[in-house]
């Protein structure tokens, strides 16, 4: 284990490195945050219930590099009543629309250590005994975010329940002229739970070529390239993650990228057994849920990340997923987040 995490560190040094890391850097650093401007230790805002905050308004061209968060509140549930937003060069509608735990990777309203290229996430429950909710954590981003007139980021509190204490931090660049003609989008797909079919719509004879009934990760316009999936699964019994991939690029009639199983794009193999955490794949929430008796349900939160492998498109892509082999875990609750770049804000 240590050895695989020590190989990944100096693949992903080697890869700072061909990007530039050591060459002279042609922009400004900056930074909006909720610090106190008197000097004050009042470092964080309160977000009423039903209300939004606005974290940065940004001009110009740049790129955001870096969020930091932590949230404090009586909310339980504030992973998913608190809703991130993002909106790149004036566009009205956002770009990134995610609820706050599952862009962070965590599905389940509960907090876990996440550490991941692009996401990570400092949390230590069980040492949080000065806390009343200890269900808290240091969430951060490291995804580019270019753009070119100016950017803008709110978090939204759908809950009853104030966000207590607020903190963040936006570490950006301010470029002379905008960096890429790109912006990241993160894109939030859910499929609610339906009757189940029965054992004999997975036996292994069944057929589901066109991917009828697949849960949609992703359908998109426009150029740009995939680098990243999560997917929250509230698993009813065994068998979900027989599901295969199928990716169509550019409206093609058959997908051209098809897979041989959840656990395998998700870079495990038969089935998934424990959290673990890895740069580019990973199982960052499982739990199982009392009651059921099945080995292979509960809760599950899984991440693929294409920072090495991301997949191009020049027109569409369409990405689904089975729930189950032939959709037969349609009884299960899916919901997933595709990160990905495209041409338009």
């Amino acid at each position: 284990m240590k050895g695989s995490w020590l190989v990944s560190c100096f693949t992903l040094t080697l890869a700072l490195w061909a990007q530039g890391i050591d060459a002279p850097q042609n922009y400004r650093a900056a930074r909006i945050s909720s610090a106190a401007t008197d000097g004050s230790n009042l470092d964080m805002v309160v977000v009423g219930p039903r209300a939004a905050h606005q974290v940065a308004k940004l001009t110009g061209p740049g790129r955001i590099v870096h969020l930091w968060f932590t949230i404090m509140t009586d909310e339980e549930n504030y992973l998913s009543t608190t809703r991130l937003k993002m909106f790149w060069d004036g566009a009205a509608q956002p770009a990134v629309d995610v609820p706050f735990g599952e862009f962070f990777l965590l599905g389940h309203n509960r907090v876990r250590q996440v550490n991941t290229v692009f996401l990570s996430v400092e949390a230590r429950p069980e040492l949080n005994h000065n806390l009343a909710n200890k269900n808290v954590a240091g969430f951060n981003c490291y995804f580019p975010m270019p753009y070119s007139k100016g950017a803008r980021i709110t978090l939204e509190n759908g809950s009853d329940k104030p966000l207590r204490l607020l903190y963040y931090h936006v570490d950006y660049q301010k470029w002379p002229a905008p960096p890429s003609p790109l912006r990241f989008h993160a894109l939030h797909r859910r499929s609610q739970p339906e009757p189940y079919p029965g054992p004999e719509a997975g036996a292994r004879q069944a057929r589901n070529p066109e991917g009828k009934g697949n849960h949609v990760v992703l359908d998109v316009r426009g150029r740009g390239h995939l680098v990243g999936v999560s997917l929250s699964v509230d698993a009813a019994g065994q068998g979900w993650w027989e599901g295969d991939e199928m990716l169509w690029i550019d409206g093609e009639a058959r997908p051209s990228i098809l897979g041989t199983g959840t656990e395998d794009y998700f870079g495990g193999a038969f089935g998934f057994r424990r959290e673990y955490n890895n740069l580019y794949h990973g199982v960052s929430f499982l739990e199982k849920v009392p009651g059921r008796s099945d080995w292979q349900a509960g809760l599950f939160t899984v991440y693929r990340f294409h920072a090495p492998d991301p997949i191009p498109f020049t027109r569409s892509l369409c990405m689904t997923i089975e729930r189950g082999h032939n959709n037969h875990r349609r009884d299960s609750t899916y919901s997933s987040v595709a990160y990905y770049y495209l041409d338009s804000p």
